[in-house]
């Protein structure tokens, strides 16, 4: 006996449905996990920089505090970017606070350079080298310290380092009191 065109979609459509529904449940599934993990991932980025934000605001508590905002220069890589940086002669540490800082190239670093008046122009103080993991976008909080004493900053440069034979580094954003 021959099954009917009839027998046949009735069978498909009895199966269809319950597949259909199935296979939204688990779309549904999969988007709240994967919302669950964005969110937690961002709670521990918060929780990571709370002890940042609590130096930074112990930072421009000092008397000698200096705060200055970053001024772009004309590269294109800086051109979103947008911060400041807070600095304690007295302490000989400071913070740098970014937004927008794009993300490097594998051979690329960000490079932090501050120019003392008691010192030679020619001889700016290498102070931090760093790569950040900017996996979601946020703010960014750098502490950093000075390698040699600095008396009277008047220059805050954030270059652009790049470890490929002959590159020279690029200057990205810089500071002024």
């Amino acid at each position: 006996m021959s099954s009917s065109p009839t027998d046949i979609s009735d069978t498909q459509s009895r199966w269809l449905w319950p597949l259909l529904l199935i296979s939204i449940a688990i779309v549904m599934v999969a988007v709240m996990i994967s919302s669950q993990l964005f969110v937690q991932k961002v709670d521990s980025i918060e929780k990571s920089q709370v002890a940042q934000y609590e130096a930074r605001k112990f930072l421009l508590a000092q008397p000698d505090a200096i705060n200055i905002n970053w001024m772009r220069t004309l590269d294109p890589i800086a051109k979103k970017v947008y911060g400041d940086i807070v600095w304690s002669t007295l302490m000989q540490e400071g913070m740098m606070r970014f937004a927008n800082l794009p993300r490097l190239q594998a051979d690329q670093t960000y490079h932090l350079w501050i120019h003392d008046l008691a010192s030679s122009a020619s001889d700016p103080v290498s102070i931090a080298e760093f790569s950040p993991e900017l996996t979601m976008p946020t703010e960014l909080l750098v502490p950093f310290r000075a390698s040699r004493k600095i008396s009277e900053p008047y220059k805050f440069t954030i270059m652009l380092d790049n470890s490929a034979e002959g590159a020279q580094p690029q200057p990205l954003l810089l500071a002024q009191p």
